[in-house]
């Protein structure tokens, strides 16, 4: 499933999960492409301590950062 489409349905994919307003999937967009572009997310299937240490690095909201790659790995499960 596409990312937007996954950010746009999780809210009935999983318990728990709250729906998005499409403000904040577009952030959550924006975020993943920044990562990307600065080469700090490459496409890894899973988060560990050096992708983890690179979010902290360079973001001060890392956790936000960190819950953007959990839901953009959630997505390729659907």
């Amino acid at each position: 499933m596409e990312f937007k489409e996954y950010l746009k349905h999780k809210h009935l994919l999983k318990n728990g999960e709250k729906k998005l307003k499409e403000v904040s999937i577009n952030q959550y967009i924006n975020r993943l492409e920044n990562m990307r572009r600065h080469g700090i997310y490459n496409g890894e299937k899973q988060i560990n301590s050096i992708l983890e240490r690179k979010i902290k690095e360079r973001y001060k909201d890392w956790k936000t950062y960190m819950k953007t790659i959990e839901h953009y790995l959630a997505s390729k499960h659907y």
